[in-house]
């Protein structure tokens, strides 16, 4: 399974953020959370409190999906899945269970009630984008795409030691990168690529999916998606890591 990150980053605005994900929980803190982590997987999101405020928000405009807590003020997250399985108009809405509640048979009651996924509080980013994925997308990314910026060298090529550079990774996810460059090589072309990490060199070679140049008409970053073809695992973990790390930055942890 290949991520979209080797399928055309290029694409600044994904179909997914045509849509929004709705999110419910009772707890404040980690509505801020959650809502957070959301924002940095890269989706757009809309918080309410309550079941109730939630059914409204999707009488008015169908979210892509919700997430919701089963503790809630009044209705329950259990109800409010139910009551959405059994209307025609919202029955097709994926539902992912997020809750602080570790219950077997409650999970059991959940997924038998059409939950598209079920994690108790506080789920790891790779994991809830992961059921994100399967739940909205026809082909589902593996891996976290993280917009970045981070110098590279790319074969011969010198890497950037700031911004200001002429490569630099724009991209990443565990097992590709998207390369800003003006000179994007061509289609196939395994390289060796070094990528410079919190001033750590992680080599590895990609194969170059596709390339992108400058052309007249509608913007589109240039450079060029490539896939890891050789990593060693310690490298393959410092980017998951960094990665995780990214995500999770400056957010309460209980």
């Amino acid at each position: 399974m290949t991520d979209h990150i080797v399928n055309g980053l290029d694409t600044e605005v994904s179909d997914r953020k045509k849509s929004f994900a709705l999110l419910v929980d009772g707890y404040v803190r980690d509505l801020f959370t959650t809502g957070m982590i959301l924002q940095r997987l890269g989706y757009d999101a809309y918080i309410v409190n309550t079941a109730e405020d939630a059914l409204r928000i999707i009488d008015a405009a169908m979210p892509v999906l919700m997430i919701t807590e089963l503790t809630l003020p009044q209705m329950s997250g259990l109800e409010l899945l139910v009551r959405i399985k059994h209307d025609p108009r919202m029955k097709s809405l994926p539902v992912i269970i997020h809750s602080a509640i570790d219950d077997p048979k409650r999970e059991e009651l959940c997924r038998a009630s059409g939950c598209n996924a079920f994690f108790k509080k506080m789920v790891e980013p790779a994991a809830l984008y992961s059921a994100i994925q399967r739940a909205t997308e026809i082909t589902p990314r593996e891996h976290i795409r993280l917009r970045t910026l981070l110098p590279i060298r790319v074969g011969g090529h010198s890497a950037a030691v700031n911004t200001g550079g002429t490569e630099s990774v724009s991209a990443l996810s565990e097992n590709g990168i998207f390369v800003r460059t003006l000179n994007p090589r061509p289609i196939g072309a395994v390289l060796p690529v070094t990528i410079i990490i919190h001033s750590i060199p992680v080599k590895l070679k990609a194969v170059v999916l596709r390339s992108i140049t400058m052309s007249p008409g509608l913007f589109k970053e240039p450079g060029m998606a490539m896939k890891f073809v050789e990593i060693t695992p310690t490298d393959q973990e410092l980017l998951r890591n960094f990665i995780n790390g990214q995500i999770m930055k400056d957010i309460p942890i209980k």
